[in-house]
This record gives structure tokens, C-alpha cells and sequence, in this order.
């Protein structure tokens, strides 16, 4: 390995441990079992036809040898033409019952699969959608979205594909250790011989393998999640010229990737030899105990036969099960995945606020185990108020607007909402009273109209118009379908500062009593974002408008302005008359006009 090769490991190595703490938990054995019940429990009756229908046709499928048997014990017996040729009709038959018993399988056992997968995404989307924005965050997007996409695909596939084919190998297996019992019971014992060797190899080959995937797909996750924040941060890293230590960074993670799957391919290396080898046992004892059987003369050529023919036939299914653990490994560590997500802790948020006033007393914060970022900070908008907060970056402003919409909690003091904690306040009743707006904005694959219906799904096109107007997006009335127009990259493309007025439409048609924009503007070009502002400022007048600003052009126009410097609030007044002080928020002001 490269000196540079080496450096990108420990770099990813460092951070993957600093991150695991922060990832979404996984799921125990227990849990994902749990989980596995309660797919089946959801479509019981489904499940159950699925069964049935593999095991009749795993019954007429071994039933070809039986039968098989008969015709070489009844030649040997001087059966007529008609005799043997009933039996090998009835054969014909058999095999044509259990193609239509398979089919039928496999239709419903795949219909059973997508219905589940269905239900698996849509659970673990609500799921995800309840838990807390902090904690969301500190997972990172490659955790989550790894969860949510790749791990349900692999879920999704095991109950659709690998589900169906291993339920039939698993019933064809038992069946046919059956019929070595039907054809002669002390065979069916020496055909067991081998059971407690597979058992003990497949659970050896289980126990090291479920870690060893859980560990490749938590790999997966943080190279995702590595590899994105370069992306997302290509211009940064431009800037500071980290491209080095990125490029590092992303090779580790990839390392760690493929030392993960080698780890998983020896295992495989390990355990499907002795698989092979075991079969052949398996073969080579019955035919040893049948011939030597029959030619002592206490059994027919017809019952030899039909022994040998099933042993052999048993390799096939037991083969089948066993060379798909490896997805069926996959799938469950996915699911021990996503059923984490359930393990989440949440705070039951239940409290109701009366009115709208909004203040933090006293307020102490910190992120994770780091040091505060706020120091006993108080902050009390007027209701109708427009208050800027301004400060040097760093400062702690987007992190007061995170207490205030109750994304985080204080580690001392209170953020309260209508005399209540804020962050007790249930979502959905919290984003009628309060909307935080940042910098990022989603446009999703979908029509302008049904885009902003998200905020408003009563609006009608006149609303809808109308928001967009007041926000000055002069775009909309150039699209080709107007409010029907498709967004997204793969459609209409919109800009970084068309995607910002698309939210801030959003907000003036969500209607809320109080608006947090945290640089909701800033991607705007500031020619035009003086208008952007004055607009909305104009669409939300009467309610609580707190911005976090970086462009003082914004802090002109407010009410009052609370200047922050160090987590703490050390200026708080109109612009002119701050100005006039002489204090932080002159400096900062002559310092962006570059006096």
C-alpha cells in the first residue's frame, strides 16, 4: 500500500470511528426476528396459500421417483405394457401438477414479496419522518439514505426473489427427507447421518457471517456519506485546497469496503466446499448402505432406486438454501438496519402553546459532547416584530435559529413557544406556529403546483400565483406548462436562487405565526435579493419574522436588531441607532459596505 494509500485508511478510520457513535442503531437478532414476524403477520393469509402451494408441488415432485421405483421393481416383476405405461402417465401427470403448483407459487410468493416490500418503505419513510431533526442530522445523509434505498432494496429483493426460491428449496428439502422414510425408514435414517455435519457447519458459517455483512453495509454507509459531502462540498474544498486529504479520505473508505467484502468472499470460500462435500457424503453412504442391501437380498433393485434417486435429488434444494445465505445474510443485516431505526428514542412532544410569543431566557448550548456554543443568551422577539440577528460567522446565529424552532433543545435555560418548551411541542401542530427556512431547499421531482401544495394542499392556482408573485419569482410565468411544469433535473432545472424563492413561497403559503430564515436569501445575487426580501417582508407583515443574516442589507429595514458575538447577545436596537453606538454592529457594517 501507498504512503498516500495508508494515510487515506487511517484518515477514514479515524473518521468512521468518530462517526459510529452518532449513526442510527442497528438491531439485534431478536429485534430482526420480531421484525421478520411481523412482515408474515401482515399478509398471514397471503403467506399461508404461498406455503401450501410449494409444499403440493414439492409432494408431486418426489413422488417421481417413488414411482420410478415401482416401474423397475414391476419390470422386474413382469408387469404388461399397460401396467407400466399407467404408472409412467401418472408420472406425466405428476410432473404437470407440480409445474402448475410452482407456478402458482412463485406468482403469489412474488406478489407476497412486493406487498411487503411496499409496506417495509412506507413504514420505514413514516418512520423516519417522526424522529427528531438533530438526531437525523448527526446520522448524516449516507447513514439514512443507505437505510432508506439501498438496505429496503435488499430487503425488498430478499422477500420478492431469494424469499420465494428458499421457502420452495426449504419444503422441497423436508419433503423429500420424508419420502426417504416412505421408500424405506432405515435409508431415511442413513440419509440423516449428515444432518448434525451441515448444522454445525451453517451455523459456524452463520455466526461469523452476520457481523461480517452488518459490517460491510455499515462500510457502505460511510463511504456514501463521505463520498457526498465531497460532492456537496466541492467548492470548499476547492477553496482550501483539501483536495489531498478528500482524496485520501474517499480511498480509505473504499478500502474499507473491499477488506470487508475479501473478509466475506473467504468466509463463502470456507463454507461452500464443505457444503459440496457433505452432499457427496450424504450420496456416497446410501448408496453403499442400498447396494450392499440389496445384493445381500433384503431389498429390491425398484426401493434402491428410488432411494439413490431422491438422496440425489436432495443435494439440489439443500444446495439452493445454502448458497443463498449470502443474500439472505444481506438482507437481514438490511433489515437489522432499518429496524434500528425503530430503536430511536423519541421524546413524546404533546405540549400545546397558548399564543405566539417566543423567547429564550438564559439559554445554554453545546452540539453532541462539544463545548457551548451559547453562554446564557436571552433573546425576546416582540410578536409582529422584524428582528435580524446578526453576528461574525461562527458566532452561534443559525444555532439560535435551530433552539427556536425546536430542533434542538438548550442544555440550560429555556426556548419556549406560547409558555410551553418548544421542543415539546408536537410537529405538525409546531409548523402551523413556526416555519425555519435555511439555505437548502428540496425541489422535488414533481409539478411547481404540486411542490407548493406541500405547504398549503387547499391552495388553489390563484393562491399559488400569488405566492410566487410575492416572492418576485418572475420565472414561473415563463415555464412551458406553468403550474403543471415538472421540476427536478431531470425536467425543468431550477436554480439555486429560483429553488429559494420556490420555499419562501412556501412559507408565505403555509401562513405561520412565525418565520425563521437562517440566510434564506443568500443564494440570491444581492442586485435582486433587496427586492426577495422586501417582498416577503411585505407578504408576512403582522407576523414574527426572525432572520439570520449575513447581508446587513437586511438588518436596515428591521424592527430591531440583536447583534450576537461569542454565543451571547451583546447589542440589541434599531439600526440607526446602532450604528450611531459605534459598537460591534457599526464595525460589522462598515466592514460589509468596506468602508
Amino acid at each position: 500500500m501507498s504512503r498516500n494509500e495508508s494515510g487515506g485508511v487511517k484518515l477514514a478510520e479515524r473518521d468512521a470511528q468518530a462517526d459510529t457513535e452518532q449513526r442510527l442503531p442497528v438491531a439485534g437478532a431478536a429485534e430482526t426476528r420480531r421484525a421478520v414476524a411481523r412482515i408474515f403477520a401482515a399478509d398471514k393469509g397471503r403467506a399461508t396459500l404461498v406455503l401450501s402451494m410449494y409444499t403440493l408441488a414439492a409432494v408431486f415432485s418426489v413422488a417421481l421417483p417413488i414411482l420410478l421405483g415401482e416401474v423397475v421393481d414391476g419390470i422386474a416383476a413382469g408387469w404388461s405394457l399397460a401396467e407400466i405405461n399407467a404408472v409412467c402417465a401418472l408420472i406425466v401427470g405428476c410432473v404437470a401438477v407440480q409445474f402448475v403448483f410452482g407456478r402458482l407459487g412463485r406468482l403469489g410468493g412474488y406478489r407476497f414479496g412486493e406487498r411487503a416490500a411496499a409496506r417495509l418503505r412506507e413504514g420505514v419513510v413514516e418512520r423516519v419522518l417522526t424522529l427528531p431533526l438533530g438526531r437525523v442530522e448527526r446520522a448524516g445523509k449516507g447513514d439514512l439514505g443507505t437505510r432508506t434505498a439501498t438496505d429496503v432494496n435488499a430487503v425488498a429483493d430478499m422477500l420478492r426473489d431469494q424469499g420465494p426460491t428458499v421457502a420452495t428449496a426449504l419444503i422441497e428439502v423436508v419433503v423429500l427427507y420424508i419420502a426417504t422414510f416412505v421408500v424405506d425408514p432405515v435409508l431415511g435414517l442413513w440419509a440423516l447421518t449428515t444432518i448434525p455435519l451441515l448444522a454445525m457447519v451453517t451455523r459456524r458459517y452463520l455466526r461469523r457471517a452476520r457481523p461480517a455483512f452488518l459490517e460491510q453495509r455499515a462500510a457502505m454507509s460511510e463511504t456514501a456519506e463521505t463520498l457526498g459531502a465531497s460532492n456537496m462540498g466541492a467548492r470548499t474544498v476547492a477553496g482550501f485546497a483539501m483536495q489531498d486529504e478528500r482524496r485520501e479520505a474517499g480511498y480509505g473508505r473504499a478500502d474499507t469496503v473491499y477488506t470487508k467484502m475479501i473478509r466475506l468472499i473467504k468466509l463463502q470460500l470456507e463454507f461452500f466446499p464443505l457444503l459440496l462435500m457433505i452432499n457427496r457424503f450424504q450420496l456416497m453412504i446410501v448408496v453403499l448402505v442400498s447396494g450392499l442391501w440389496y445384493f445381500d437380498g433384503g431389498l429390491t433393485l425398484g426401493t434402491a432406486v428410488a432411494a439413490i434417486t431422491v438422496t440425489v435429488r436432495i443435494a439440489n434444494p439443500t444446495n439452493a438454501v445454502m448458497t443463498r445465505l449470502t443474500e439472505f445474510q444481506q438482507g437481514g443485516a438490511a433489515l437489522a438496519r432499518i429496524e434500528g431505526v425503530n430503536l430511536v428514542t423519541t421524546t413524546e412532544r404533546d405540549a400545546d402553546p397558548d399564543g405566539s410569543d417566543i423567547r429564550l431566557d438564559a439559554v445554554t448550548f453545546g452540539y453532541g459532547d462539544g463545548p457551548d456554543v451559547l453562554h446564557g443568551l436571552s433573546l425576546h422577539p416582540r410578536v409582529g416584530e422584524r428582528l435580524v440577528v446578526v453576528g461574525p460567522s461562527g458566532a452561534g446565529k443559525s444555532t439560535i435559529a435551530r433552539l427556536l424552532a425546536g430542533i434542538d433543545r438548550p442544555r440550560t435555560g429555556t426556548a419556549h413557544l406560547g409558555g410551553v418548551p418548544v421542543a415539546d411541542i408536537g410537529i405538525e401542530r409546531l409548523r402551523q406556529s413556526i416555519v425555519l427556512v435555511t439555505q437548502e431547499h428540496y425541489v422535488f421531482a414533481a409539478t411547481l403546483r404540486e411542490n407548493l401544495d406541500l405547504a398549503a394542499p387547499d391552495a388553489d392556482d390563484a393562491a399559488l400565483l400569488a405566492a410566487l408573485e410575492q416572492v418576485d419569482a418572475r420565472w414561473a410565468a415563463s415555464l412551458p406548462d406553468g403550474l403543471d411544469t415538472m421540476l427536478g433535473d431531470e425536467h425543468h432545472a431550477l436554480s439555486i436562487a429560483e429553488a429559494q424563492q420556490l420555499a419562501l413561497a412556501r412559507v408565505v403559503l403555509a401562513d405561520p405565526d412565525i418565520v425563521i430564515l437562517d440566510e434564506a436569501t443568500a443564494g440570491i445575487d444581492p442586485a435582486s435579493a433587496g427586492n426577495v426580501e422586501a417582498a416577503l417582508a411585505a407578504a408576512l407583515g403582522g407576523r414574527t419574522v426572525i432572520a439570520i443574516a449575513h447581508q446587513l442589507q437586511a438588518a436596515q429595514a428591521a424592527d430591531r436588531i440583536a447583534v450576537v458575538e461569542a454565543g451571547r447577545i451583546v447589542e440589541t436596537g434599531p439600526h440607526d441607532e446602532l450604528l450611531a453606538a459605534g459598537g460591534v454592529y457599526a464595525d460589522l457594517w462598515h466592514a460589509w459596505k468596506g468602508a
